[in-house]
């Protein structure tokens, strides 16, 4: 988890009232970058595991199979999952599937599967085995109209997982996604995971990983300064009111991530694509300071001073002042206090991006007064 960049932070308090939640199993509870309707009509199974996930929601299943190097699936299971009406004539062995508009038949100890009365051959008959009828996962997917994804058994992964999905939603597809399903395949209790991180707890106490599969432990440490090794990413920050964590996706993004942790309740706060540099707070609302070392896009459309909200369970961030403006820093990288009161925030700043020469830039250099709300500030002095 450990980064060794430069990096400048502010000590900073946030009043913010949050409960307490239980540990989440279904999958969008427990993964905030996907949403029930991300998992709708969707379905993940493993031949290692008796349960699964149907639309998101953990569910007691009956098992997959692997027979001959083949991959069979229970018809009924799956298909009900779906939402179908399954009819079973004792007689004749014949199974009648109706879904939607389709209609599917097939018999027990044949190969042919018909579809809306369209025939075809699948490559392993319809068996019973411990009183369940299965057959080929690929088969189940074309009836259904779905795409199929199998995941095989890793060292790493110790369940083989099985995705059937509707082939435009691909979402459920993402790599830690995939990675938060293994964790729960395996009895994890999940506290907090997206996609730049997972939380879980064991024992009693938070573990925290960014690649989900090697944890360490998620408690506060105290950043001791060192102008030899110092980071961008895994710092906490101690607050009156608890406790805020900054991540940093070196690996992936390269982008800052400030969480607020209370508890074993995790709030994302803000992403941001320049590193977070310093951070404050003001009755209730996150203040904080980006530094634009490599550059960003549309710099002349934002500044790099921003403040976040929790509204409805949610942060909301924006930028403050007028765009184009760089707060806190000089050209040469020296860093300015910035006091917050109801006035405003008062800092040194200067605009940065435009199309100005050297001199008229350092006519917009001074210290300005910049609104807690919305994008206006004055210039106190130069």
């Amino acid at each position: 988890m450990k980064v060794k960049v430069i990096l400048t932070f502010f000590t900073f308090t946030l009043f913010l009232a949050f409960g307490y939640t239980a540990h989440a199993e279904n999958l969008y509870d427990s993964y905030k970058d996907v949403t029930e309707f991300d998992l709708k009509n969707s379905m993940i199974l493993s031949s290692e595991s008796s349960m699964a996930f149907i639309n998101g929601q953990k569910v007691s299943a009956v098992q997959p199979i692997v027979k001959d190097g083949r991959t069979l699936v229970p018809l009924r299971f799956i298909s009900e999952g779906f939402g179908a009406k399954v009819e079973y004539n004792t007689k004749n062995q014949v199974i009648t599937i109706k879904h939607a508009n389709k209609t599917i038949s097939l018999k027990i100890g044949e190969n042919n599967i018909s579809i809306n009365e369209k025939s075809s051959e699948m490559d392993v008959a319809a068996s019973i085995y411990n009183n369940t009828t299965y057959i080929p996962l690929r088969d189940i997917g074309e009836a259904f109209n779905k795409k199929v994804v199998y995941l095989k058994k890793a060292e790493i992964q110790p369940y083989s997982l099985i995705i059937i999905r509707d082939i435009n939603a691909s979402a459920i597809e993402n790599f830690n996604i995939i990675r938060a399903v293994k964790l729960l395949f395996e009895g994890k209790s999940i506290v907090y995971s997206d996609r730049f991180m997972a939380i879980i707890k064991e024992n009693g106490h938070l573990l925290v990983s960014n690649d989900f599969y090697y944890f360490e432990p998620f408690v506060y440490q105290e950043l001791i300064e060192d102008k030899n090794s110092v980071r961008l990413g895994d710092i906490w920050f101690n607050t009156d009111m608890g406790h805020f964590y900054l991540n940093y996706a070196y690996n992936t993004t390269r982008e800052s991530i400030l969480y607020r942790v209370d508890g074993e309740v995790i709030t994302r706060v803000a992403i941001e694509k320049a590193p977070i540099k310093a951070v404050k707070t003001y009755l209730n609302d996150v203040y904080y300071l980006t530094r634009y070392e490599r550059g960003i896009l549309d710099a002349h459309e934002t500044s790099n001073l921003k403040s976040a909200t929790f509204n409805n369970g949610q942060w909301f961030s924006d930028y403050l002042g007028k765009p184009g403006f760089y707060y806190g820093f000089d050209t040469l990288g020296k860093v300015y206090d910035w006091k917050i009161n109801d006035n405003g925030i008062s800092t040194f700043g200067y605009q940065r991006s435009g199309d100005l020469s050297s001199d008229e830039r350092k006519k917009t250099f001074g210290h300005y007064r910049i609104e807690l709300k919305g994008q206006h500030h004055e210039l106190v002095s130069p």
